[in-house]
Order: structure tokens, then sequence, then C-alpha cells
């Protein structure tokens, strides 16, 4: 295809952007010459810096300094005056639909909603069974591309920025032959989180092990959650959260042998970075399409309850109000899955009692 300008809308949650990477790359493989920019919100532009299918990031603050009909309509008209060819929209929200109308492009491209479906001059069904990154693929076949869906996702990860976080890990004590655990105890939906006391539980059995770090992950606004583990834990650990930036995240996450994380953006981090993964499920479940795709992973859960999945994101407060969900999850059993993805990650360092 010759030389095409096209923007691609996502400017939903982390995890969203995260498994819109492999979309990103299809286009770009799709459109080799082409130049590709990505809307997203400003919170997560940073994950896009450096990754080679991105030429440009435009940020929408939809919830700030934007936030209203008037930044509605001043970022429709700044999209329109960059005359996009083509422009692709897997965020399916009327906002985002708005925002593709405006470009003004001959070929706009999402999912088929009877609210959105306006918008766009080509539209697919989203098929409510598949994995997030396969049903974002949908959209290339309105493109006629036929390309394959791609296996994994895939994040690059500067190499200064690896070198700065393995400063980082060293201050702290960690060696080269050292076996590092991630740990991303936050998420923005409440019910998702495993108790602090659970967290502090795993870190305690998992340090026991000869030669084994526990590093927490997270934001600023999840600093009150890290406090919580580590005044619950007696054991050491290594706490990063509020202490690095989105950015950096992906360098340090890297260092990682296994990473036990809630249901939320870093965990999909992880799975860019290929990381083995225990994925903590509470109120949601992989089948709603959002599990760690194309890496080992086991999922950590309690699947006795009739009522999960309660929600599609995870409410703030449990609709039965027991949360057993997560209050149930035991640590015992994170720890055993913890050491089986260990053992077929790194044999030589497998901990637990299989070691």
């Amino acid at each position: 295809m010759t030389s095409v300008r096209i923007l691609i809308v996502q400017t939903a949650f982390l995890g969203d952007l995260v498994l819109t990477l492999p979309l990103i790359a299809t286009v770009r493989q799709w459109a080799p010459k082409s130049w590709v920019e990505v809307l997203t919100i400003p919170a997560n532009a940073s994950v896009l810096q450096g990754q080679p299918s991105v030429n440009a990031v435009l940020t929408y603050d939809k919830r700030g300094r934007q936030r209203g009909l008037r930044g509605l309509v001043k970022m429709g008209y700044a999209i329109r005056v960059r005359a996009y060819d083509v422009v692709i929209s897997p965020h399916r929200s009327l906002r985002s639909a708005l925002l593709v109308a405006a470009s003004g492009s001959k070929l706009r491209v999402g999912f088929r909603q009877w609210w959105t479906r306006w918008a766009y001059t080509a539209s697919a069904s989203r098929p409510s069974h598949e994995h997030e990154v396969v049903r974002n693929h949908e959209l290339m076949k309105l493109l006629d591309a036929k390309m394959p869906v791609p296996g994994r996702l895939a994040m690059q990860v500067e190499v200064s920025k690896r070198r700065e976080a393995a400063q980082v890990l060293a201050r702290e004590g960690v060696e080269t032959q050292d076996v590092v655990v991630g740990l991303v105890p936050g998420s923005q939906w409440g019910t998702k989180r495993w108790p602090a006391q659970q967290f502090a539980a795993l870190i305690e059995q998992i340090t026991a092990w000869p030669r084994t770090h526990c590093v927490l992950f997270g934001t600023p606004q999840e600093r009150g959650i890290a406090d919580a583990v580590t005044a619950a834990c007696q054991a050491p650990v290594i706490d990063l959260v509020g202490k690095t930036s989105l950015q950096e995240l992906p360098a340090l996450m890297g260092y990682c042998d296994v990473v036990v994380s809630n249901d939320t953006g870093s965990m999909h981090i992880a799975a860019a970075l290929g990381k083995p993964i225990v994925a903590l499920y509470g109120p949601t479940t992989p089948a709603l399409g959002f599990s760690p795709y194309g890496v080992a992973w086991e999922e950590a859960s309690v699947t006795s309850l009739a009522c999960r999945p309660c929600h599609a994101h995870g409410p703030e407060r449990c609709p039965l109000s027991h949360w057993r969900c997560m209050r149930d999850l035991r640590p015992e059993q994170v720890a055993e899955q913890v050491a089986r993805l260990l053992q077929a990650a790194r044999p030589e360092a497998a901990r637990g009692d299989d070691a």
C-alpha cells in the first residue's frame, strides 16, 4: 500500500491500550510506508514511546483539562485538520465514535453498535467469546488485510531504561542470579484488589526461598495499598509503588522471573514483556477476554463461586457484600503457582515444595 496517514483511537484504560499493540503492529505491517499515530489519554501515552510501529502519539485528556463538550469539539477539530486517510477505533465508546466521525476520513473503521455505527464507513461485529487481541484483529478484515492474528503482545524497552532499571534493583540488593518476583497489588476497581494481608502472606512465603526477592509495582495513587501490604508483612520487600513512572515500569518488570498481578493494566505489560504470570481473578474471569496473552500463565481464583463474574470491569463493592472471590483466595495456592511457573522458566532457580 502507498503511504497513508492512519490514526488509531484507544482512549480507554492502560490494559486496553496494551492489548491494542498487536493491532497497531498489524496495521504497520499492512501499510509499512504509512504514518501511524495513536490517540490515547495522557496517563497512558508513555507506553507508546519507543514502539517501532508508532510514529506519533496524540493525547486527549478527556477527564481533565479537555473534559466536557468544549474539549471534545476541540479534540475533534485537532483530529480533522491532521487529514487522516484511515481512522481505526477498537474503543467502543460514544465519545470515541464522535471523534472518529469528526475526522472526516474517507475510511473510518470500528465495531458495530447501534449507537455508534453511524460514525464508521465500515464496521465489524465484536465476537464476545474471543480474547480482546483477537477481537481487535477483526477490524483488519475491514481493510481487506489477510494477516494472521499476532501470537503475542510485544513491547520494546529502550536499552538506557533497562540499564537504569538494573541499577535500581542493584541498589535494593538484587544480584544477577537472584530470583525476582514482581507483585501488582493495585487496580482501579476496588473488588479486583486481592487483600493486602494475603499479598503480605505471599511475600513472606516467597522470600523464604533462597535468593528470592519480591518487588511491589504501582502508581502514586496506589501508595496506600502498598503501605497496607508492607505494614502487614514481616518479610523484606522492595517497594517501588509510586517511585517509578509508567515509562520505567516495563524496564523494571523486565527483570522479573514471574509476575503476580491483579486483573489490571500492569498484568498486560508483563505479558507484553513475555513474563510468566499468576493472574488473580475475583469479580472478573478470563472468559471476558482480558487474560494474559501469548505467555505462560496460571489463573488464581475461587472457581466454586457461582456469582463470578459479576461485572465486566469489577465493581467498587461486592454486590453480595461478601467479596469471597478475593478473600477466599489463599496465599498458599498462589505461592504454589509461582513455584510451578518458576520451575518452567528457571529450573535451576525453582523453589517451593517440589524444589
